[in-house]
């Protein structure tokens, strides 16, 4: 008995430490060439993979649409039943334990579909849809809707926006180990699948691990974009991004040398300022209308501020 303990123990390590290197990242793209394909393992880029782990159904990156900067990371129209796949995967770990969070912006133009699902274990072999397929204007049949068609609360239905970008955040609670796990899940800033809910298909399925999100492209009618990817196991480190202008902030100047001003229409709560690894290296409660952030001591680079007012979080980045 204590032989098979020991067999498992060993295939769990073995299974789990390929990209257990893999705990956060931030990925605007901008490092990479237009046009170029976007896959290494292991490398600068070593989260983005593809199904068969060689690189032969990468994406790229592209000028067409960007949320910010030049590039996003597309995935173009294929056809899988003649041979040509386009099949990028974003390696998040294969997590079976802590608490992880995923956003992400996307872009889903008119008369186009897209689609993605998580998958419980990379490199991939024979795949494992964890919640089923989460397709977004399936077979241009739902043109602004969007689907979670296996989740343990049956299939669950979305709206989304095509023609301009829009939010993803997710994130996962496995502190309790794989076979308790509890996902959440929004689109656009709409909850879509609550705190709390059991990371398992309708069956109670209990998947391997969190591996990974599978970018298939599902036909030749497919075409969608994707930027800011932000992994973290902080809820706040990125948590529930989206425009300031939103929440009616402003924040200036951008590139920033010394002082960022901010405000508000509302009085700001609390003000946090993290790197691109997800630490935060200043935070500060407010209660006002306005407020001045001294970041001259602040190394050169990208940075996400994150602005709470009236109990409501938005965060952009900024660049010093």
């Amino acid at each position: 008995m204590k032989k098979i303990y020991l067999f498992l123990l060993l295939a769990v390590c073995f299974t789990f430490s390929t990209n257990a290197q893999i705990n956060s990242f931030f990925d605007d793209m901008e490092s990479y060439t237009d046009g170029a394909e976007v896959c290494s393992t292991p490398g600068p880029d070593q989260w983005w993979i593809d199904w068969f782990s060689d690189c032969s159904t990468a994406g790229s990156a592209s000028s067409n649409q960007a949320h910010s900067g030049a590039l996003s990371f597309y995935v173009r129209p294929s056809d899988p039943g003649g041979g040509d796949v386009i099949d990028p995967v974003l390696d998040l770990g294969n997590k079976i334990f802590g608490t992880w969070y995923l956003s992400f912006w996307y872009y889903v133009p008119s008369g186009r579909e897209a689609y993605f699902n998580i998958q419980g274990q990379t490199p991939i072999a024979g795949g494992e849809w964890v919640v089923g397929n989460i397709p977004f204007n399936g077979g241009l049949a739902t043109p602004g809707q969007g689907q979670i068609d296996n989740s343990a609360l049956g299939a669950v239905n979305f709206n989304f926006p095509h023609d301009q970008w829009f939010s993803i955040y997710m994130g996962w609670d496995i502190s309790a180990g794989i076979s308790a796990a509890t996902w959440f899940m929004e689109v656009d800033g709409v909850t879509v699948i609550p705190a709390g809910t059991a990371f398992t298909d309708s069956g109670g399925t209990v998947p391997t691990a969190l591996g990974g999100l599978n970018f298939f492209s599902v036909s030749g009618d497919n075409e969608y974009y994707i930027d800011d990817v932000n992994y973290c196991s902080s809820g706040d480190c990125f948590g529930g991004i989206s425009d300031l202008k939103a929440l009616g902030v402003s924040m200036y100047p951008n590139p920033v040398r010394d002082r960022l001003n901010i405000e508000a229409r509302e009085a700001i709560s609390n003000v946090a300022i993290y790197n691109l690894l997800g630490q935060q290296v200043y935070t500060s409660k407010v209660d006002a209308l306005s407020t001045t952030i001294d970041m001259s001591q602040m190394t050169s680079g990208a940075y996400f501020v994150q602005v709470e007012v009236n109990g409501r979080k938005a965060t952009d980045k900024i660049i010093k």
